[in-house]
């Protein structure tokens, strides 16, 4: 972690729920100073999660404070100390893949990895308000139909869905009077 520079970040657990920040920092301030007492609390009620990170100035204050403090009584709780492995270190004991064991990656959130990059399709009739959905334009209609005559859906086409449906209505209209082909493709026979 930051052996280099000297300090150490703990995490305490199993804490009672009004214990302050300011009883934890007299706690650790016995075996040695303190750098920052961080206990974390809930946004809306303002009411402590149950665990907090101390940040020691030297680590063999650190060192000292886990084997002191861990599993001591505070209002009736054993809390626990341990050193801070941080947000992606994974679960305990997963250094370097001990006895065998399969070392810890962590992958980003499936949420904010962009697998496929989306490009937006404008529906070409709510940019320009001259345009107008009419039966007999074919080349126009032709663009919103696969090469087997199907009507291509609202994610590929762009529309809306009101204009999804006075464009499937026009293709119809248009395929019933003979204007446009059911299908596209060439048989070669």
């Amino acid at each position: 972690m930051n052996s280099a520079v000297g300090k150490k970040k703990l995490f305490i657990s199993n804490l009672d729920f009004e214990v302050t920040s300011e009883q934890l920092r007299e706690l650790f301030e016995e075996l040695g100073p303190c750098i920052s007492v961080v206990v974390a609390s809930d946004r809306e009620t303002k009411r402590s999660k149950g665990f907090a990170f101390v940040e020691m100035e030297r680590e063999e204050d650190a060192k000292s404070a886990i084997e002191t403090l861990n599993n001591k009584q505070v209002n009736g709780r054993p809390m626990k100390v341990c050193e801070d492995r941080g947000k992606n270190a994974g679960p305990a004991g997963s250094g370097d893949a001990p006895e065998g064991g399969r070392r810890f990656e962590p992958l980003p959130s499936i949420q904010r990895m962009q697998l496929f990059k989306r490009r937006k399709k404008l529906d070409p009739f709510t940019e320009d308000p001259t345009k107008t959905i009419d039966y007999k334009d074919v080349a126009m209609l032709s663009k919103f139909v696969s090469e087997r005559g199907r009507i291509l859906s609202r994610r590929l086409t762009g529309l809306t869905a009101y204009n999804q449906r006075k464009v499937s209505k026009a293709i119809k209209r248009a395929q019933s009077l003979g204007l446009m082909a059911y299908t596209s493709i060439q048989s070669n026979k």
